[in-house]
């Protein structure tokens, strides 16, 4: 968002078949750099260009479409039984609508505008804009600006104590939230307390971070877990939940039970958005990946996450093996899961009927 048009030094990589690839060497920030790189690019033009990534040519990733959808989901808990998990202890005289549009224009408020007013200002009056630059996210640029923020103002060490306090607090509201689907889900499928529940989603958590701290070289465990479950896995469930919502459920009935105890009316356009507009934007971002970055068709590039996974023969690349164990860990939950969900009676009577 804020260097939206990105300049790269390029160095001329050979290929297995004697042919040249331009691999991306490092991002170019500031006049300087991109002077100091145009120079050593004239001087040795068959091992190195400066090239310029424009926001038209950026937008044409599909990858930056699916990780933005992720993220706006992720950031509404959309996609992952959160919203549907608390919408089951709702009455039918609950205000849904008012709500919804209070909770999620006052989370985007304050993630967006205020921590991108608190944070950015700071880190370039700390860091510079070089020092932002190389894919530095907005959540880490808030742990390297903001305690330098604190470390220069009248009483720095305890706004600074307050402040990550706070944020401390939040994170693990926040993850106790995550956690209640999975909880209610041990409950209805095996029968069992609250107590039993939370200790075993408690073990089945341990383990997964145990599994991240392991594997932390090179960070690929937590990478890959980040991006299948944190950006793959809530995108595809979260266009579920929007195809549920508009075609199986009805969208007219979702609308007659959206405006149950509602003190304002959504607008009947959105009755067209959630039935045609959202499924056919997200299916389309969701081909264009599959074709571009997993096929590799046109462009031949295809994304790292899954070279990690079947490896590059052409390149020489090999599988990673603690992508594939990442993988691994991901499917044997989902086993797990489903074969809860398959005894529980109540879901097959439910499935049979909507046959």
């Amino acid at each position: 968002m804020w260097n939206p048009q990105k300049v790269f030094l390029e160095q001329a990589t050979p290929t297995v078949d004697n042919s040249v690839e331009w691999v991306q060497e490092r991002e170019l920030v500031g006049k300087e750099a991109i002077y100091s790189a145009k120079i050593q690019a004239q001087d040795d033009p068959e091992h190195y260009r400066v090239r310029t990534i424009s926001v038209i040519e950026q937008l044409k990733k599909p990858k930056l479409w699916l990780a933005a959808a992720g993220q706006l989901f992720f950031s509404l808990t959309v996609g992952f039984g959160v919203i549907a998990s608390y919408a089951s202890y709702l009455s039918n005289k609950d205000d849904i609508v008012l709500s919804s549009l209070a909770a999620t224009s006052a989370n985007e408020f304050t993630e967006v505008a205020l921590g991108g007013l608190i944070t950015l200002p700071a880190a370039v009056a700390f860091l510079g804009i070089a020092g932002m630059s190389g894919g530095t996210s907005l959540f880490s640029l808030g742990f390297n600006a903001l305690p330098m923020v604190f470390s220069s103002m009248p009483g720095g060490n305890l706004f600074g104590f307050l402040f990550f306090f706070l944020l401390f607090l939040a994170s693990v509201s926040g993850c106790i939230s995550t956690l209640q689907p999975g909880i209610a889900f041990l409950e209805e499928a095996t029968q069992i307390n609250r107590k039993q529940s939370v200790a075993i989603l408690g073990f089945v958590t341990a383990f997964g971070a145990s599994f991240v701290l392991y594997f932390s070289e090179g960070i690929t465990a937590l990478d890959t877990l980040d991006f299948w479950v944190g950006t793959f896995l809530i995108f595809i469930t979260a266009t579920i939940f929007i195809i549920l919502f508009g075609w199986v459920l009805g969208i007219d009935t979702a609308f007659e039970e959206a405006h149950r105890g509602s003190a304002i009316q959504l607008p009947r356009f959105f009755k067209w958005i959630i039935k045609y507009l959202c499924p056919l934007f997200l299916l389309t971002i969701f081909g264009f990946w599959i074709t571009l970055d997993v096929l590799g068709l046109d462009r031949g590039t295809i994304d790292h996450h899954i070279i990690d996974l079947i490896g590059n023969e052409a390149e020489g690349i090999s599988a990673n093996r603690t992508a594939r164990l990442a993988i691994g860990l991901i499917v044997s939950v989902g086993i797990f899961y489903a074969l809860l969900a398959s005894g529980v009676k109540r879901y097959t009577e439910i499935t049979a009927k909507n046959r």
